[in-house]
């Protein structure tokens, strides 16, 4: 039997929360503390006088009678004061992963040794649910469609993903460690990009960061990638770094592109089919000056044959002559600016200047289908950043469909009302509007769509169009029934902020 332990080494025995067990040359547990009591379910009672190997699984307990034999025959200390992991064993069965230390006990023969065991469930159960955390987090990493960049201050790649390494054709361990903008980032991109970044790390607070700039790839080909960056702390010091949310936008920019492209070219297409509509009452229009023009010039001729020709009457026919082929060439003028086929371009304007201009075309248009057209243009209206052209062609077409829609009236009965002024939001407005029979209910829901028309031969895509070009304008175009007959077109685009008059 044991020896009685002195007061004070019963004390740190029984204060010690991990299992404290001495055992003797045969593995016989002679000492049994609290701690091992609550960490097994034995009391100390049950455990002193039997082998420690009880508190074992059978492969722990092989290999823990092997070691102490070992050492009692050889001397040689292969686990004494040397731990390990073991699975012990409760009284109930249940199992639990521990730490086992041992160590001989001086001043004993045959030897003594004593055992700690410390309970790792915790720390096990803490290790697993970090591993599957993490494996959680790299399944998200490689799983996802966006591209995961981290950088550290240096520029050099910390962290790829597999979707990067994907769009870049390059494997992730070549990619580790290189310094980002000098082996992916194009040449001319390169040094106001280190600038962006280096400012993005010193920057407080810190703020997301949106940019787009392209890549090259392995094979040379260029990717612009949309980026939103963070600056994390990822180091114990404080030691910043970006992380990088990427989208591979090549395709869908082009896409828009030539989206892009296409409703300016069916823009375009709509323009010249509205002044193809109106090319009579603009050939009327023009054959005006150019009939002015050929009898002043005749009458000139006659003069001038004449034994003593009035210089004077010459001179005011030659003054004639000059004025009428301006007024001819301002209206051509006008015309090859609407058809001619441009890149879009925003400018601030004064709606009524845009109306204005246009009005020698729409008039000539109105008089051929023996129309009055009517103007209210506002004066000092708040300027609107619009494409002048393009308001120009919707105002026509608008124009246009009312004098189709009035043809059929009496005459001296064919009104058609342009007009300019503020709406009750305070947007600029435009109104167009006809006493003619108005737009039927059926399709009133669908006036907008493109290929609805009410004309026999008309294309149904000119309000389409229209309502296209006043939407990208950041407007609304808009139609109301005229009370008590007749239609109303309205289009609103919002002035510029602070605009002087």
């Amino acid at each position: 039997m044991p020896e009685p332990p002195s007061v004070e080494l019963q004390a740190l025995r029984d204060a010690t929360v991990d299992a404290v067990i001495m055992i003797d040359h045969q593995g016989i547990m002679l000492v049994f503390n609290r701690g091992a009591e609550r960490l097994f379910g034995y009391t100390a009672g049950e455990a002193l006088g039997r082998n420690v190997s009880m508190l074992m699984s059978d492969s722990d307990r092989d290999r823990h009678d092997a070691y102490l034999q070992r050492y009692l025959r050889t001397g040689e200390p292969h686990i004494i004061g040397i731990g390990w992991e073991v699975t012990a064993r409760r009284k109930d069965g249940s199992v639990l992963p521990a730490a086992l230390s041992v160590g001989r006990i001086a001043g004993y023969d045959p030897p003594r040794f004593v055992e700690f065991l410390h309970d790792l469930t915790l720390r096990q159960r803490a290790h697993t649910e970090v591993e599957r955390e993490r494996d959680r987090a790299n399944r998200y990493l490689e799983a996802t469609q966006t591209i995961l960049l981290g950088l550290d201050p240096e520029h050099h790649v910390t962290l790829i993903n597999r979707k990067g390494c994907e769009v870049l054709g390059i494997e992730e361990d070549r990619m580790l460690g290189t310094d980002w903008f000098e082996s992916m980032v194009p040449g001319e991109r390169r040094a106001g990009l280190i600038l962006e970044f280096d400012a993005l790390l010193g920057r407080h607070p810190r703020q997301p960061h949106y940019c787009e700039y392209p890549v090259t790839t392995r094979s040379g080909a260029r990717r612009l990638i949309a980026w939103r960056c963070v600056v994390v702390e990822d180091g114990p010091d404080g030691t910043s770094g970006i992380l990088c949310s990427g989208n591979d936008v090549t395709d869908s920019r082009r896409t828009e592109l030539e989206v892009r492209e296409t409703r300016e070219r069916m823009t375009h297409v709509s323009r010249l089919e509205t002044m193809g509509e109106m090319a009579s009452g603009i050939a009327h229009e023009i054959n005006q000056p150019l009939a002015a023009i050929t009898s002043y010039a005749q009458a000139s001729i006659r003069l001038l044959a004449g034994t003593s020709p009035d210089l004077t009457d010459i001179r005011d026919a030659l003054q004639q002559i000059a004025e009428q082929a301006l007024r001819a060439g301002e209206i051509i003028r006008r015309l090859r600016g609407l058809v001619r086929n441009r890149s879009t371009t925003r400018e601030a304007a004064d709606a009524s200047e845009i109306v204005a201009e246009i009005e020698p075309l729409m008039s000539a248009d109105a008089r051929a289908s023996d129309v009055n057209l009517l103007f209210e243009l506002a004066a000092g209206l708040p300027r609107v950043s619009v494409d002048r052209i393009q308001i120009q062609q919707v105002v026509l077409n608008l124009v246009r469909n009312s004098i189709d829609a009035i043809r059929d009236a009496p005459p001296g009965q064919r009104d058609v009302r342009v007009r300019t002024g503020t709406a009750a939001d305070g947007q600029i407005l435009i109104a167009v509007q006809d006493d003619g029979p108005g737009v039927a209910a059926a399709i009133r829901d669908r006036l907008f769509m493109p290929f609805v028309t009410t004309k026999e031969s008309g294309t149904g895509l000119g309000l389409a169009i229209s309502r296209t070009i006043v939407e990208a304008h950041r407007g609304r175009l808009d139609y109301r029934p005229k009370e008590p007959c007749g239609a109303c077109f309205t289009v609103t685009v919002p002035a510029e902020p602070d605009a002087p008059a």
